[in-house]
């Protein structure tokens, strides 16, 4: 439930973010405004999270409850997670880290650094953001875990 609050709040950031005005300075805003195949990977990924926030949150209070759905939707999450974390490790690479570089080829100084800097930390941030879901993935399919979740008996 932690991690689908922090989920909503870091969405609703981004679509602020991308939603205000006068971001003209924001070197992510000027890719996003000259790549229209960015901008609408970002506008389609918003939703989507905010969705999978939902089924974050759904399956950890039915987790608190041993309710056998929310197993499933925890491993269903975990695998949506993983899957579109790496499609948005490869979008960012080719529509934002890889032009960010290039334009870092071109500055000097603290521009470059900050661009350079950003692509790195982007990056790795990507990747720390895959923990979750393979944790959870690993800790679903563990067998008390399965047995804990498991329909009991109905007794006649």
């Amino acid at each position: 439930m932690v991690f689908a609050a922090f989920g909503f709040i870091g969405t609703l950031a981004s679509m602020a973010l991308f939603l205000m005005p006068g971001n003209s300075d924001n070197p992510v805003m000027k890719i996003m405004q000259d790549s229209p195949a960015y901008g609408a990977w970002v506008k389609f990924s918003i939703p989507l999270g905010l969705l999978a926030c939902g089924a974050l949150l759904a399956a950890g209070i039915g987790l608190m409850f041993l309710k056998p759905w929310a197993r499933k939707l925890s491993i269903g999450y975990a695998i949506y997670a993983l899957v579109f974390g790496l499609i948005g490790m490869v979008v960012n690479f080719l529509f934002l880290v890889r032009p960010m570089l290039e334009q870092a080829r071109e500055q000097q100084g603290a521009e470059a650094a900050g661009a350079i800097g950003g692509a790195i930390g982007g990056s790795i941030g990507s990747c720390f953001g895959l923990i979750y879901p393979i944790l959870l993935l690993i800790f679903m399919f563990r067998p008390n875990v399965v047995a804990a979740f498991r329909p009991s008996a109905v007794l006649v």
